[in-house]
């Protein structure tokens, strides 16, 4: 079994930094530290021709890695069954089919065979498509646990100072035989990476080496490692003498990757649907005035495919009432408008799981902002109860 060798790419709740190795340069992971995160998540994504590095990341049944490695050499995809995952390996031979667990199938941006066929591998339009969620349907592949995650990879990498690690198996550094060849290796640096084309970003001064192609690009948190993207360049020398390494980061489409795999899971759950409570209720709201109360969502993965709203108003006219709902990225939806004030209205107002328009495909998580107004005199109410029901895509 050779390395996936081409230049081109060649408890598990922790909450201290890993001590820091060679400013850029990949380090044997020490076998004590394999069950810290981010080295808890990592593992060896293997093909019949080739190997390459992954992370259980997101979800427990999904290992997120680069694109090429389940590319074959022939330019057409592996069949779904034919890649198995050795979760956490760290020893110094390469894992028996024992070892590991067969993944039923996985996902991939459709532009990545014809940009890899029409510019080439090692072109930044097919790197910056150089993503794939596999995935299996049946077991959890880190033992029930998954890493988290930034929401724009691209933004985590290429801005802000944080500090950045990269995990995986750079076996193509070493000869054959070698007691490190298969061992589990660390890369972390502090430069801010570079776009180098849409979803591509690049930093010289930085290497992995041959063989460590989709290995999880982790940036600091804070209190833990989260996953921002993968390792699909990890050039030992650039053209100008100099190491350099590239990274397909994670980002708005990405998420269409990853839902499709969780969809096959069937066991996605909370990330893609999950109800949020109205906060601050009840609240009365002014004469000839507004109350606004706020939905905090969080952990959706993907964008918006539809919206609920479940709502309870007492009034004694409802005609009187406009209502509002503001999204995350600031987009407002007018759900109720105020009747004219000689028009009969009825009391109060009660919405059961409401269907709501206006917000598909925008971002889920974030602040969403109710408004109630009062539009006219005499009369008052308040906000007794409110739930937002969100499923992505």
């Amino acid at each position: 079994m050779r390395c996936l060798a081409l230049i081109l790419a060649a408890t598990f709740l922790w909450l201290g930094e890993p001590g820091r190795g060679a400013e850029g340069y990949p380090t044997p992971v020490d076998p004590a530290e394999v069950s810290l995160s981010p080295y808890a998540y990592t593992g060896i994504v293997d093909t019949a021709d080739a190997s390459g590095s992954g992370a259980v990341a997101i979800h427990p049944r999904l290992v997120l890695g680069c694109a090429h490695v389940n590319f074959t050499e022939a330019n057409t995809w592996y069949p779904n069954g034919s890649i198995r995952w050795f979760w956490n390996w760290n020893q110094g031979t390469y894992p028996g089919d024992g070892d590991g667990v067969t993944l039923t199938g996985y996902f991939y941006f459709s532009t990545y065979r014809s940009n890899a066929l029409r510019f080439g591998m090692d072109s930044p339009r097919a790197f910056a498509v150089d993503f794939v969620a596999n995935y299996s349907a049946s077991r959890d592949l880190a033992g029930g646990y998954a890493a988290g995650w930034v929401e724009n990879g691209k933004a985590a990498l290429t801005t802000g100072g944080r500090n950045k690690l990269i995990s995986g198996y750079p076996s193509g550094r070493y000869p054959v035989d070698d007691p490190l060849e298969y061992r589990m290796h660390s890369t972390e640096f502090t430069d801010d990476m570079e776009v180098d084309r849409d979803n591509y970003l690049g930093l010289d001064g930085v290497e992995t080496g041959a063989g460590n192609s989709g290995g999880p690009v982790w940036v600091w948190e804070g209190t833990d490692w989260a996953f921002a993207g993968v390792l699909v360049s990890g050039l030992e020398e650039s053209l100008d003498g100099g190491s350099s390494i590239g990274v397909c980061a994670l980002n708005s489409g990405a998420w269409g990757v990853i839902t499709s795999a969780l969809r096959k899971t069937k066991t996605a759950g909370l990330l893609l649907n999950k109800t949020f409570s109205l906060g601050g209720v009840p609240a009365a709201i002014p004469d000839q005035s507004s109350v606004s109360r706020t939905f905090t969502a969080s952990g959706l993965v993907g964008v918006i495919q539809g919206i609920k709203l479940s709502l309870g108003v007492t009034h004694p006219r409802q005609g009187d009432l406009i209502i509002t709902l503001r999204s995350p990225s600031g987009k407002t939806v007018t759900l109720l408008s105020a009747v004219a004030k000689n028009k009969s209205s009825r009391a109060n107002l009660t919405w059961s799981r409401r269907a709501i328009s206006g917000f598909a495909n925008l971002p889920a998580n974030g602040t969403w902002t109710l408004t109630v107004r009062d539009a006219y005199p005499q009369h008052t109410g308040s906000v007794q109860s409110g739930s937002l029901e969100i499923t992505t895509r």
